[in-house]
């Protein structure tokens, strides 16, 4: 991962591959540095087809697929992000190409230890606060996030409610990024949404 803190932006599995394409389009111009195709519902061959529209607006480099890791590895994008349901990333290891990165979603320290001794390139945490897709949840905060940034050099992408407002908060906790949902994919405008998350990220004067 790249030194400039991330900003990550989830698809919602509610939009058409046309409206996701417009969104990453604008999201990219307004300084999204990785799209996370989450589309639980489409089968393989839609996934595909996913990225290989996607990468028609923004570059594969910058696209990353969710769990299904054989299209991760067969359209060569920059990796897969793997969910409990997933492939180990052992075995997620065994079938993508080299120099493709394997995230992980955690929720705790415990489950952070388990993925980071499994060596993958990132982590993603949340939900940091309360969050539209997460209703009845009580969200984690920042307290446990930061006793794991603290212990490990592993980046970790923080998720889950995160407003440009509350982007401080969560890079104040040593974040490596912060990642979006529904503040830039519902967006009116995705190109000023990512904008507004992009200026909070790279304001923050912190280590």
């Amino acid at each position: 991962m790249s030194s400039t803190r991330e900003l990550h932006v989830i698809t919602s599995g509610r939009h058409s591959l046309d409206d996701a394409m417009r969104m990453a389009e604008a999201a990219y111009a307004g300084g999204m540095n990785f799209l996370h195709i989450r589309e639980k519902q489409r089968t393989a061959k839609e996934c595909m087809n996913w990225v290989k529209a996607l990468s028609n607006v923004i570059p594969l480099s910058s696209l990353i697929m969710n769990d299904r890791v054989d299209v991760a590895a067969a359209s060569g994008c920059a990796g897969a992000h793997l969910a409990y349901h997933s492939l180990s990333p052992a075995e997620a290891r065994m079938v993508l190409k080299t120099g493709q990165k394997i995230g992980r979603s955690v929720h705790s320290v415990v489950e952070a230890q388990e993925a980071i001794a499994a060596k993958v390139d990132y982590l993603l945490y949340g939900h940091i606060f309360a969050s539209g897709s997460k209703p009845g949840l009580a969200p984690r905060g920042t307290n446990e996030l930061a006793q794991m940034t603290a212990r490990w050099h592993v980046p970790i992408i923080g998720l889950g409610g995160i407003t440009p407002d509350r982007t401080t908060h969560v890079l104040e906790a040593g974040c490596a990024g912060i990642a979006v949902l529904s503040g830039i994919t519902d967006a009116t405008d995705a190109k000023s949404a990512a904008s507004a998350y992009r200026e909070a990220l790279d304001r923050w004067e912190g280590k």
